[in-house]
């Protein structure tokens, strides 16, 4: 059976130098335990806070259907560190995460991008920048380079317009439109259209642009109201040449051509 001590024996105990000492070092043993696991605790908790983790944090609103691309070529957030428990979950460090995705919902000043606000996308608008606009053209398979123009290639785009001076006779010219446009989807030689079982030359496709938010309008007019050529550039393409207007005294006559100021 356990011994039970008194308040007596206890004060016998005490009252001797031997049990004063023991009494002592049993309360220093339980002194210096308590001390070692506050310490340790204290050295857990200065671990932690010491530990940083990078993230990126949105710099501005971030809207719904944003492109990842578009969020970090325009650079839409900073990378920032904070300590490890202040992360979000799936907190988004390299711009790498972002591309060929798009926001889910907006993402406000301040808020640290993670990777339940993005969603992959296989459509157009995750290749779009903020003031960039696809737009479809329908060609012929000459005008469109059909087959040879594939997707990501860059052509400078010409347009045909027949044009009214006032003078009763409708002139017609052709002048540099946009220079250094990319092809998000090209059209593939043998996809069918109107007309091409009675002449593959006559087949139309549809050929989609990226284009500017002001040049877009220009292009749709052109489209509807005249022809359109695509000329394709090389990868090393320089500069295109300052955009004059061809007209058929420039060609024939070899009269300057009238300059025009096409968008690029």
């Amino acid at each position: 059976t356990t011994k039970k001590y008194s308040g007596n024996d206890w004060r016998k105990l005490l009252s001797t130098r031997r049990g004063t000492v023991l009494v002592a070092a049993v309360c220093a043993v339980i002194a210096a335990g308590i001390l070692l696991v506050a310490m340790s605790r204290y050295r857990h908790n200065v671990d932690t806070s010491g530990n940083q983790e990078t993230v990126f944090v949105a710099s501005g609103l971030i809207q719904k259907g944003t492109s990842g691309d578009a969020i970090a070529s325009g650079q839409l957030f900073t990378s920032t560190s904070v300590a490890v428990k202040q992360a979000s979950t799936g907190a988004i460090a390299d711009a790498a995460q972002l591309r060929g995705k798009v926001a889910v919902a907006d993402i406000y000043p301040g808020q640290q991008l993670t990777a339940s606000d993005f969603a992959t996308t296989g459509g157009l608008a995750a290749q779009l920048g903020a003031n960039q606009r696809a737009i479809t053209v329908t060609l012929d398979q000459s005008h469109g380079m059909v087959g040879e123009v594939h997707n990501g290639d860059h052509v400078d785009v010409y347009a045909g317009i027949n044009l009214d001076p006032g003078t009763g006779r409708t002139q017609p010219l052709v002048r540099l439109l946009m220079s250094n446009v990319q092809v998000l989807q090209a059209a593939t030689a043998g996809s069918g259209g109107l007309g091409a079982s009675q002449n593959p030359s006559n087949q139309f496709s549809n050929i989609t642009l990226n284009v500017n938010d002001s040049q877009a309008g220009a292009l749709a007019y052109a489209s509807d109201n005249g022809k359109l050529w695509l000329v394709l550039r090389p990868a090393n393409a320089t500069s295109t040449t300052p955009p004059a207007t061809t007209t058929a005294q420039s060609l024939l006559l070899g009269s300057k051509p009238v300059s025009g100021g096409g968008t690029k």
